[in-house]
């Protein structure tokens, strides 16, 4: 295996976020990690990003802020997350992937319709 990509994070994010309740930001990226990632190989979670993060929890990051630009969860106050009406829906479903943020209207109102090439 390698280090997910970040659209492979979108729903273990949601998933951990599902029981609607706020979370603390790190406890959620803890719980997606223990719950979703701990079959990588040990080299691809302690793998790297650029600036020394953790590359695993470098995307789960920006996952996060996508889901949030997308309306599936928001930070009701600093540091803490939670799963929206939206965001419960996808993770009912069972998936989340690029195009279901693409198609929100959140998301085409905050980054516009056009997709780059």
């Amino acid at each position: 295996m390698s280090t997910p990509k970040q659209e492979e994070t979108f729903y273990p994010l949601l998933d951990v976020l599902s029981h609607g309740n706020p979370m603390w930001y790190e406890q959620m990226r803890k719980e997606a990690k223990q719950k979703h990632f701990m079959h990588l190989d040990s080299i691809d979670l302690i793998a790297t990003h650029s600036n020394g993060q953790p590359l695993l929890l470098n995307r789960m990051g920006w996952a996060k802020i996508n889901l949030c630009i997308a309306g599936f969860i928001r930070t009701p106050v600093r540091d803490a997350v939670q799963i929206t009406e939206a965001g419960l829906a996808i993770w009912e479903r069972g998936s989340c992937d690029w195009d279901d943020l693409y198609a929100t209207a959140a998301w085409k109102q905050k980054m516009g319709s056009e997709l780059p090439y």
